[in-house]
Protein backbone atom coordinates (compact mmCIF):
# COMPACT_ATOMS: atom_id res chain seq x y z
CA UNK A 1 0.00 0.00 0.00
CA UNK A 2 1.66 3.21 -0.96
CA UNK A 3 -0.21 6.46 0.99
CA UNK A 4 -1.35 8.66 -1.61
CA UNK A 5 -2.17 13.22 -0.75
CA UNK A 6 -4.87 13.79 1.75
CA UNK A 7 -7.53 15.51 0.38
CA UNK A 8 -8.42 19.05 2.05
CA UNK A 9 -12.86 18.90 1.84
CA UNK A 10 -15.26 21.13 3.79
CA UNK A 11 -18.29 20.21 5.37
CA UNK A 12 -20.91 21.14 3.79
CA UNK A 13 -22.71 22.18 6.92
CA UNK A 14 -20.48 24.88 8.85
CA UNK A 15 -16.98 24.29 6.16
CA UNK A 16 -14.64 23.16 8.81
CA UNK A 17 -11.99 21.32 7.00
CA UNK A 18 -11.17 17.80 7.71
CA UNK A 19 -8.36 15.74 5.70
CA UNK A 20 -9.44 12.25 3.63
CA UNK A 21 -6.70 9.95 2.88
CA UNK A 22 -6.20 8.26 -0.76
CA UNK A 23 -4.01 5.66 -1.72
CA UNK A 24 -1.83 5.73 -4.81
CA UNK A 25 -1.57 1.90 -4.78
CA UNK A 26 -2.94 -0.87 -2.83
CA UNK A 27 -3.01 -4.87 -3.31
CA UNK A 28 -5.24 -7.62 -2.35
CA UNK A 29 -3.06 -9.57 -0.77
CA UNK A 30 -4.94 -10.93 2.86
CA UNK A 31 -8.36 -10.17 1.51
CA UNK A 32 -11.37 -11.72 3.27
CA UNK A 33 -15.10 -11.61 1.58
CA UNK A 34 -17.48 -12.39 4.36
CA UNK A 35 -20.65 -13.95 3.89
CA UNK A 36 -22.53 -10.80 4.77
CA UNK A 37 -21.07 -9.60 1.57
CA UNK A 38 -18.13 -7.26 3.32
CA UNK A 39 -14.89 -7.06 1.84
CA UNK A 40 -11.92 -6.70 3.86
CA UNK A 41 -8.38 -5.43 2.44
CA UNK A 42 -5.50 -5.19 5.04
CA UNK A 43 -3.00 -3.18 2.26
CA UNK A 44 -6.52 -1.34 1.54
CA UNK A 45 -8.52 0.44 3.84
CA UNK A 46 -11.48 1.61 2.44
CA UNK A 47 -12.41 5.40 2.72
CA UNK A 48 -15.76 6.29 4.67
CA UNK A 49 -18.94 7.54 2.92
CA UNK A 50 -20.37 8.62 5.90
CA UNK A 51 -18.61 11.33 8.90
CA UNK A 52 -19.72 13.56 11.29
CA UNK A 53 -18.12 17.03 11.26
CA UNK A 54 -15.41 17.51 14.43
CA UNK A 55 -16.67 20.89 14.13
CA UNK A 56 -20.59 21.25 14.19
CA UNK A 57 -21.04 17.65 14.77
CA UNK A 58 -23.22 17.41 11.83
CA UNK A 59 -23.60 13.78 9.78
CA UNK A 60 -22.91 14.05 6.31
CA UNK A 61 -22.04 12.44 2.88
CA UNK A 62 -18.32 12.68 2.27
CA UNK A 63 -19.21 12.94 -1.46
CA UNK A 64 -21.28 16.46 -0.40
CA UNK A 65 -18.27 17.80 1.03
CA UNK A 66 -16.62 20.81 -0.79
CA UNK A 67 -13.23 20.14 -2.43
CA UNK A 68 -10.81 22.66 -1.42
CA UNK A 69 -7.10 20.94 -2.22
CA UNK A 70 -4.26 18.57 -1.66
CA UNK A 71 -1.95 18.08 0.60
CA UNK A 72 0.96 15.09 1.13
CA UNK A 73 0.41 12.52 3.58
CA UNK A 74 1.32 12.62 7.79
CA UNK A 75 5.04 10.88 7.27
CA UNK A 76 5.67 11.51 4.14
CA UNK A 77 6.37 15.02 4.31
CA UNK A 78 9.79 15.90 2.47
CA UNK A 79 13.10 15.78 4.79
CA UNK A 80 13.99 19.08 6.54
CA UNK A 81 10.84 20.65 4.04
CA UNK A 82 6.98 20.93 4.36
CA UNK A 83 4.24 19.17 2.89
CA UNK A 84 3.46 19.96 -0.65
CA UNK A 85 0.21 20.87 -1.64
CA UNK A 86 -1.98 22.02 -4.51
CA UNK A 87 -5.25 24.60 -4.16
CA UNK A 88 -8.05 23.49 -5.91
CA UNK A 89 -10.34 25.79 -8.62
CA UNK A 90 -7.38 28.31 -8.57
CA UNK A 91 -5.49 28.52 -11.31
CA UNK A 92 -2.25 30.44 -9.45
CA UNK A 93 -0.95 27.86 -6.94
CA UNK A 94 2.05 29.14 -4.41
CA UNK A 95 5.13 29.55 -5.23
CA UNK A 96 7.32 26.39 -4.88
CA UNK A 97 8.00 25.69 -0.84
CA UNK A 98 5.96 27.49 0.63
CA UNK A 99 4.09 26.55 3.79
CA UNK A 100 0.40 25.23 3.14
CA UNK A 101 -1.71 27.11 5.74
CA UNK A 102 -1.89 26.11 9.02
CA UNK A 103 -5.54 24.91 8.66
CA UNK A 104 -4.43 22.16 6.25
CA UNK A 105 -1.87 21.16 8.54
CA UNK A 106 -3.79 20.75 11.69
CA UNK A 107 -7.45 19.61 10.09
CA UNK A 108 -8.49 16.25 11.73
CA UNK A 109 -8.74 13.12 9.32
CA UNK A 110 -12.45 12.20 8.76
CA UNK A 111 -13.12 9.04 11.11
CA UNK A 112 -15.30 6.05 9.83
CA UNK A 113 -18.74 5.75 11.42
CA UNK A 114 -19.60 2.96 13.62
CA UNK A 115 -22.74 0.92 13.83
CA UNK A 116 -24.46 3.86 15.93
CA UNK A 117 -23.70 6.41 13.68
CA UNK A 118 -25.18 4.50 10.44
CA UNK A 119 -27.87 4.36 12.89
CA UNK A 120 -28.03 8.00 13.72
CA UNK A 121 -27.61 8.70 10.01
CA UNK A 122 -30.44 7.22 8.93
CA UNK A 123 -32.92 8.53 11.43
CA UNK A 124 -31.71 11.54 10.94
CA UNK A 125 -33.24 11.59 7.38
CA UNK A 126 -29.45 11.76 5.48
CA UNK A 127 -30.90 9.20 2.93
CA UNK A 128 -32.30 11.12 0.26
CA UNK A 129 -33.23 7.75 -2.19
CA UNK A 130 -33.91 4.69 -1.56
CA UNK A 131 -30.28 3.88 -2.89
CA UNK A 132 -28.94 5.75 -0.32
CA UNK A 133 -31.20 3.89 2.18
CA UNK A 134 -29.85 0.91 1.55
CA UNK A 135 -25.73 2.06 1.65
CA UNK A 136 -26.87 3.30 4.85
CA UNK A 137 -28.15 -0.11 5.89
CA UNK A 138 -25.93 -2.26 4.50
CA UNK A 139 -22.77 -0.34 6.29
CA UNK A 140 -24.69 -0.07 9.88
CA UNK A 141 -24.92 -4.03 9.53
CA UNK A 142 -21.53 -4.39 8.66
CA UNK A 143 -20.15 -2.30 11.22
CA UNK A 144 -22.79 -4.08 13.67
CA UNK A 145 -21.19 -7.57 12.35
CA UNK A 146 -17.62 -5.95 12.70
CA UNK A 147 -17.58 -7.30 16.01
CA UNK A 148 -18.30 -10.38 15.20
CA UNK A 149 -15.07 -10.84 12.65
CA UNK A 150 -12.35 -12.44 15.27
CA UNK A 151 -14.61 -14.79 17.08
CA UNK A 152 -15.03 -18.41 16.62
CA UNK A 153 -17.87 -18.65 19.33
CA UNK A 154 -21.29 -18.99 18.09
CA UNK A 155 -23.93 -16.14 18.17
CA UNK A 156 -22.29 -13.99 15.35
CA UNK A 157 -25.25 -12.64 13.92
CA UNK A 158 -27.77 -9.06 14.89
CA UNK A 159 -29.25 -9.42 18.02
CA UNK A 160 -30.65 -5.84 18.71
CA UNK A 161 -34.10 -4.66 17.97
CA UNK A 162 -32.40 -2.25 16.02
CA UNK A 163 -29.91 -3.82 13.92
CA UNK A 164 -33.02 -6.66 13.60
CA UNK A 165 -35.17 -4.07 12.50
CA UNK A 166 -32.57 -2.83 9.74
CA UNK A 167 -32.34 -6.05 8.52
CA UNK A 168 -36.06 -7.00 7.82
CA UNK A 169 -35.83 -3.20 6.23
CA UNK A 170 -32.92 -4.28 3.92
CA UNK A 171 -35.26 -7.65 3.07
CA UNK A 172 -37.85 -5.96 1.97
CA UNK A 173 -35.74 -3.03 -0.12
CA UNK A 174 -33.81 -6.01 -1.89
CA UNK A 175 -36.70 -8.03 -3.28
CA UNK A 176 -36.45 -7.95 -6.89
CA UNK A 177 -32.92 -6.91 -6.84
CA UNK A 178 -29.75 -7.45 -8.70
CA UNK A 179 -27.74 -11.12 -7.91
CA UNK A 180 -25.36 -9.33 -5.70
CA UNK A 181 -28.86 -7.85 -3.75
CA UNK A 182 -29.97 -11.86 -4.00
CA UNK A 183 -26.41 -12.69 -1.70
CA UNK A 184 -27.23 -9.84 0.71
CA UNK A 185 -31.27 -11.07 1.27
CA UNK A 186 -29.95 -14.64 1.43
CA UNK A 187 -27.82 -13.88 4.06
CA UNK A 188 -29.94 -11.44 6.15
CA UNK A 189 -32.65 -13.52 5.87
CA UNK A 190 -30.34 -16.62 6.97
CA UNK A 191 -28.47 -14.25 10.08
CA UNK A 192 -32.71 -14.06 11.23
CA UNK A 193 -32.90 -17.82 11.11
CA UNK A 194 -35.73 -17.26 8.49
CA UNK A 195 -33.84 -20.57 6.15
CA UNK A 196 -36.40 -21.96 4.02
CA UNK A 197 -37.24 -17.99 2.73
CA UNK A 198 -33.01 -17.65 2.59
CA UNK A 199 -33.48 -20.86 0.55
CA UNK A 200 -35.71 -19.62 -1.98
CA UNK A 201 -33.80 -16.11 -1.98
CA UNK A 202 -31.06 -18.34 -3.81
CA UNK A 203 -32.99 -19.55 -6.43
CA UNK A 204 -32.32 -16.72 -9.04
CA UNK A 205 -28.49 -16.79 -8.82
CA UNK A 206 -27.00 -17.09 -11.86
CA UNK A 207 -24.10 -19.92 -12.33
CA UNK A 208 -21.13 -16.37 -11.61
CA UNK A 209 -21.77 -17.07 -7.88
CA UNK A 210 -21.91 -20.98 -7.65
CA UNK A 211 -19.11 -20.66 -4.84
CA UNK A 212 -21.43 -17.94 -2.72
CA UNK A 213 -24.64 -19.90 -3.30
CA UNK A 214 -22.80 -23.54 -2.41
CA UNK A 215 -21.56 -21.96 0.29
CA UNK A 216 -24.90 -20.52 1.62
CA UNK A 217 -26.42 -23.71 0.78
CA UNK A 218 -24.28 -25.09 3.03
CA UNK A 219 -24.72 -22.34 5.98
CA UNK A 220 -28.66 -22.50 6.08
CA UNK A 221 -28.80 -26.65 5.84
CA UNK A 222 -26.89 -26.15 9.36
CA UNK A 223 -28.99 -23.56 10.22
CA UNK A 224 -26.58 -21.76 11.15
CA UNK A 225 -27.24 -17.94 11.66
CA UNK A 226 -23.63 -17.15 12.23
CA UNK A 227 -21.67 -14.61 10.01
CA UNK A 228 -18.61 -16.82 8.28
CA UNK A 229 -15.66 -16.34 5.80
CA UNK A 230 -17.13 -16.55 2.57
CA UNK A 231 -13.36 -16.33 0.67
CA UNK A 232 -10.00 -16.15 2.05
Amino acid sequence: MIPGPDLILGCPHCGALSRLFTLASSEAEGAISWTDGYQQFPHAPRQPNVVRCHACSQLHWVAECKEIGMIDPVGMEPEGGVPRFALFEKPEQAEPGAPPPDGWVNAPHMQSLDEAGYFAALSGGLAKTPEQEVELRVHAWWRGNDRFRKLESSGRYPTSNEAIENLERLIVMMEGGDHEFVLFRAEALRQLGRFEEAEEALYGLCSDYALAREKANELINAKSRDLEVLFA
